[in-house]
């Protein structure tokens, strides 16, 4: 098989009648806007937004819990309740 430059005839039909599309008509249509993007938020969107910003301000870490089961420890009051723990753990399997 010998390969050359030449395009086949069956790809010379196929593309040759593919016209080019003048997209100035849009382009124009497009600079008359004002240019400005805009977006709209259903309630539903703008309120899951609200709550995203809100846990976004909330710390990652309560001092006060972490504080308090330290204090426990050292003062040798913390209990662990296995039987809750392992409650806990199934209820989050099934």
């Amino acid at each position: 098989m010998k390969i050359n430059n030449s395009v086949p005839p069956e790809a010379k039909q196929i593309y040759g009648g593919v016209k080019k599309v003048d997209n100035t008509a849009d382009t124009n249509a497009a600079a008359q806007s004002n240019g400005a993007d805009s977006v709209s938020l259903s309630s539903h969107a703008r309120s899951i937004d609200e709550m995203t910003r809100a846990i976004a301000q909330l710390p990652d870490v309560r001092d006060g819990k972490i504080n308090d089961i330290k204090n426990s420890i050292s003062n040798g009051t913390y209990t662990i309740n296995p039987g809750a723990i392992a409650g806990k753990m199934l209820n989050e399997i099934a």
